[in-house]
């Protein structure tokens, strides 16, 4: 790319709120499509199977995170990679940046889907599986690792396209492949009665239609050719894409060891209490997922800014990158504000989405939404702020605040309040964690812009 066209490139000249509107909106749509993923699933899961099928998408559901990890290693670092470079007027290291991803991609995913498939019942285990819920859970799992080299390499060619300028098209693949698994889902699990295996293969379907799409979309990039060079493989390259993906890997990855350690305290601590071993894992997993329906909005928000962030801070448009980050805070504080007030008003509804259940059931999920995501609304600062730091190629920080939440604030608060108040202890962890992690991203956020405004 030269100098000239770098001039000209709408991430560097056109208005910030334009443009983050245009990269958010379907940004938007393709992290909710994304979540509805599993959570359609537990929907009619729910509705064709039961509680205890529900328990079992929440036993994988670790599982199937590291998948999104290993991707978002490669995506997100590729996708920060491509906007610094192009950014810089370098499209021929962008070029050989995607072949590279989509390789690795590919070999670590298949490794992983074997690895799944011959240790699935003592990883369900692992995590926190019932003797109730581990039948279930294996039906589910088995197909569900099939579809590992589906997943991870949509995900990865899915951020450089909007990279590249085309939000739009990577929600319309996504799009395509979530409708298509609301179809199948009914259709596999009651008219087929398969259970769970059929909302496992609804969900494999789907992911297979989502890569051929993101696929078609490598020979028609704006801002970059892909040749047969752009795919042969440097171990150089794919370092570097892993150390700018390292902060959203282990955000996402720590998510698994939180889904270990809170299965089964959950389980351990459940047991001990009226609500039973089957009733608080289950309850506690439908929590996380409508939390994370809410919270994709927020990282809609900041993956759209990722793209004009790395853009003009590679260009050293310092100014824009501010103005850029602002808006980003405000948005996403505002989703997060409004998410808090559906929990609190509407736990129940929200429960009963999934199926309803025994008046402990319903107990413990009004408890469980009131009292874990009492302090959600400040979580968008900790996303925004994690974006920021990955596209302006400082990983550390991002990781920083990434292990910040989930390890050094939410992991001792689990272990520490539930052995003094037991299963509420629990629940508690979560609002702990989540102002300790707001704090951190604040102070780390303002000493980072002080230093730019230097600069400016």
């Amino acid at each position: 790319m030269s100098e000239t066209q770098n001039a000209v490139n709408p991430l560097g000249t056109e208005r910030i709120g334009k443009l983050l509107r245009s990269f958010a909106i379907p940004g938007v749509i393709s992290m909710i499509i994304n979540s509805l993923y599993n959570m359609v699933d537990q929907i009619f899961i729910g509705q064709g199977v039961g509680m205890l099928g529900n328990g079992a998408t929440n036993i994988i559901a670790p599982i199937s995170t590291v998948a999104i990890a290993l991707a978002a290693l490669f995506g997100d670092g590729l996708a920060t990679y491509f906007s610094l470079n192009l950014g810089k007027g370098e499209p021929q290291k962008a070029s050989k940046a995607v072949g590279n991803a989509v390789i690795a991609g590919a070999g670590v995913s298949i490794m992983l889907a074997v690895v799944v498939f011959v240790c699935l019942s003592p990883l369900c285990r692992l995590f926190g599986a019932t003797d109730n819920i581990l039948p279930y859970a294996l039906d589910y799992g088995s197909i569900t690792a099939i579809g590992f080299p589906f997943v991870i390499v949509a995900i990865i060619i899915n951020g450089v396209i909007r990279a590249d300028g085309s939000p739009t098209y990577a929600m319309f693949s996504m799009m395509a492949g979530s409708i298509l698994n609301f179809g199948l889902d009914p259709l596999f699990i009651f008219v087929f009665k398969m259970g769970v295996k059929g909302a496992a293969l609804a969900t494999v379907i789907s992911q297979f239609i989502n890569l051929v799409l993101n696929i078609a979309y490598l020979f028609r990039f704006k801002n970059i050719k892909i040749t047969r060079e752009s795919f042969r493989f440097q171990f150089s390259v794919a370092v570097k894409l892993a150390t700018l993906g390292v902060a959203s890997c282990l955000n996402t990855m720590t998510a698994t060891i939180i889904g270990m350690v809170s299965n089964n305290l959950f389980n351990h601590y459940g047991a001990l209490s009226k609500y039973g071993e089957d009733i608080p894992i289950t309850v506690f997993g439908l929590c996380m997922k409508v939390s994370m329906l809410f919270l994709s909005i927020a990282l809609g928000i900041s993956s759209a800014g990722r793209p004009i962030l790395g853009f003009n801070y590679g260009a050293e448009k310092y100014d824009r990158v501010m103005k850029t980050l602002k808006l980003m805070l405000l948005s996403s504080t505002v989703v997060m504000a409004a998410a808090w007030i559906t929990y609190m008003i509407f736990p129940l509804q929200l429960i009963h989405i999934f199926g309803t259940g025994s008046p402990l059931y319903e107990e413990f999920a009004v408890k469980c939404f009131r009292i874990y995501l009492m302090c959600s609304f400040v979580g968008g600062v900790q996303i925004c702020a994690g974006s920021f730091f990955q596209s302006i190629g400082k990983p550390a920080l991002a990781t920083v605040i990434s292990l910040g939440k989930q390890v050094i604030f939410y992991i001792p608060s689990l272990l520490l309040l539930a052995k003094i108040f037991g299963l509420t202890g629990l629940l508690w962890a979560g609002p702990i964690a989540e102002a300790a992690a707001f704090i951190l991203a604040a102070v780390l956020l303002l000493r980072e812009t002080k230093r730019m405004g230097k600069r400016a």
